[in-house]
């Protein structure tokens, strides 16, 4: 009997790209799909495309409900999910015609819990980039401990149902993906690859990533919780090991990033500073982390910079 796929979708003002994304779900070439809307309280006329699309084709599924955020949402989809893999796709964004059957294929080959493809970032302006899911084949994380690291992003991966049995996104939480997929990762026993950019995902100017906000720390609470999943799961220290090199590639380098490039400069130091205190409460011997021996000169430079508060230094730095 053919697999059946769910594609959950959650959907919060979103009228101007919603026919993009669902019709792009409904022409895909595999189609054994449930489709199910998850209307998060939306106050533009998102509601009546759903219905729109529920009335066209019986493979729609409404989930209406008051605003919980993206997690909810997903939770909420999870809930009614009755396909034997699930996929989720944010509205914003929209798949390519033969991604779900070349994934179910992929998946059904190599006895697979997790397929991962490419992707590729669409911007407003028209202009596109590559982005690798990452470099595996069929693979686990017996085989390959540093899997637990592959790109955290939930939506250019199948997903076998039964994964989210014990595994839910965390609601009211930024980083729902980095809590969730390193768990889903470790649990699978198989995670094959179909290298090609399926998923396309909409840059949209005016993104609140430039944008300051206190909840950006929660990118440590993230990666703890995959840790301690480890721990309760089996603590393997190799895998544990693996996890704790995310504080450095999320916590240290990337959240250093987006702080450099918030609007407002008057408060970067301010959030730098903050930064280094949650990396050394959550990673105390962080600088002896071998992630860090694989950076640059200038990146080690403005790591010992900011362990010493020296940010006027750092933001120099980047200016060059």
């Amino acid at each position: 009997m053919e697999k059946k796929v769910t594609a959950i979708v959650p959907i919060y003002n979103v009228e101007k790209y919603l026919e993009r994304c669902v019709d792009s779900i409904l022409l895909q070439t595999y189609k054994n799909i449930e489709i199910i809307l998850v209307n998060d309280g939306s106050t533009d006329n998102s509601l009546q495309y759903c219905n729109k699309y529920k009335n066209q084709d019986n493979r729609v599924i409404i989930i209406d409900k008051q605003n919980g955020g993206l997690s909810d949402a997903r939770n909420a989809g999870l809930k009614q999910a009755t396909g034997d893999y699930v996929c989720f796709i944010d509205s914003d964004d929209f798949i390519l015609p033969t991604m779900i059957e070349k994934m179910v294929k992929q998946m059904i080959e190599d006895q697979a819990d997790i397929c991962v493809c490419d992707m590729e970032y669409l911007y407003d302006n028209g202009t596109k980039t590559f982005a690798s899911g990452g470099s595996i084949e069929k693979t686990s994380i017996k085989e390959m401990p540093s899997l637990i690291r592959i790109n955290n992003s939930a939506c250019n991966k199948l997903f076998k149902t039964e994964m989210f049995n014990d595994v839910k996104f965390p609601v009211g939480k930024f980083y729902e993906d980095l809590a969730t997929i390193p768990i889903l990762i470790y649990k699978a026993k198989c995670v094959t690859k179909v290298h090609e950019p399926f998923y396309v995902y909409f840059q949209r100017s005016g993104s609140i990533a430039h944008t300051a906000s206190k909840k950006i720390f929660e990118i440590y609470e993230a990666i703890h919780d995959c840790i301690r999943y480890v721990e309760n799961h089996g603590n393997e220290k190799v895998i544990i090991e693996e996890l704790y090199h995310l504080y450095i590639l999320h916590g240290l380098d990337l959240t250093t990033l987006r702080i450099k490039d918030f609007d407002d400069k008057s408060i970067v130091p301010e959030y730098l500073i903050e930064n280094m205190e949650n990396l050394k409460k959550y990673y105390p011997n962080y600088q002896h982390d071998s992630a860090i021996r694989d950076y640059p000169w200038k990146k080690k430079l403005i790591f010992k910079l900011l362990e010493y508060k020296k940010v006027k230094l750092v933001m120099k730095i980047y200016e060059r």
